[in-house]
């Protein structure tokens, strides 16, 4: 039976400089020998990103509707509120449908710019 040493105190927080040592410790312990590892050849192609097109759309039919029903006051029996709400409506949704028919024609486009690169494992500190 071992001794009762008391409670266990926890050592606190490691410190940033300590836990990158021990991470590059265990990264190296983890990954197969480098001397005779050959790259690999990885292609990488930066595509849009299509929530912010479609919400750029939004935006962007949201301040063409509060135009024009500030331009439109008293012309029909709606209010001003009630105009830009029922625009936006309209607007918005085709805003956001020609948004993601941007970002759908820019990912295309990025196809013809992928970059094919080679992919060597890193040599952890110390070994080179």
């Amino acid at each position: 039976m071992a001794p009762n040493l008391g409670p266990r105190r926890d050592p606190g927080p490691i410190p940033p400089v300590e836990r990158a040592k021990l991470d590059a410790q265990r990264a190296a312990a983890k990954r197969p020998e480098a001397s005779g590892a050959k790259g690999v050849e990885v292609v990488h192609r930066r595509a849009p990103r299509y929530g912010r097109f479609i919400l750029t759309g939004l935006l962007a039919g949201a301040l063409l509707a509060f135009v024009i029903a500030l331009f439109t006051r008293g012309w029909s029996a709606l209010s001003t509120s009630n105009t830009f709400w029922l625009l936006l409506i309209s607007l918005g949704l085709l805003g956001m449908l020609a948004g993601s028919v941007i970002a759908y024609l820019r990912d295309r486009a990025s196809l013809t710019h992928v970059d094919a690169m080679v992919a060597s494992p890193d040599e952890p500190e110390g070994r080179a």
